[in-house]
């Protein structure tokens, strides 16, 4: 079963990725562009102990990520809005969001106990991103608290490596 929902995940990333329009660049925007779409592998953070992203800029500075993972017995999906603060591939990330789950058994530990089918996590995100404006390597340091409902706050944090295009 959980290999079903990895695929099924992994055609839905890489209809989105596919479906992303190239955009030429002209001398006047030169300056100003910036790459709109990231994908890396974060370890810890939103997911947990990973989770495999999709990064979309709506604009330089708003944007939005969604993910997947799956361990043990817990299946995930983080998603978070995200702010960037700095320039020239430097920037403080800010974020808030959720990771969207459900367990296939029952319930071994506190985390996995909230999520539960149809649970959530709440996090957040406070961290380091380099991601330069051309596009390239993406390295990503953050803490990322999770809240699970009813329960105690977890300190957490993340470290992320992939690639901007």
């Amino acid at each position: 079963m959980r290999q079903r929902y990895s695929e099924i995940i992994s055609a839905v990333l890489l209809f989105i990725w596919a479906s992303v329009p190239a955009k030429a660049q002209s001398a006047k925007d030169s300056t100003s562009r910036y790459c709109q779409n990231a994908m890396y592998v974060e370890l810890g953070g939103t997911g947990g102990l990973y989770s495999v992203d999709y990064d979309h800029r709506i604009t330089k500075e708003i944007g939005f990520r969604v993910g997947f993972t799956t361990w043990s017995i817990v299946t995930g999906f983080p998603v978070t809005a995200n702010y960037l603060i700095g320039s020239h591939g430097h920037y403080l990330e800010i974020g808030i969001g959720a990771d969207l789950g459900f367990t296939t058994f029952e319930d071994r530990s506190l985390l996995e106990n909230a999520l539960r089918l149809g649970g959530a996590v709440g996090t957040c995100t406070i961290g380091y991103r380099y991601q330069p404006n051309h596009g390239g390597f993406v390295f990503r340091i953050d803490f990322t608290p999770l809240f699970p409902p009813k329960d105690h706050v977890y300190p957490w944090g993340g470290i992320s490596l992939g690639y901007a295009f």
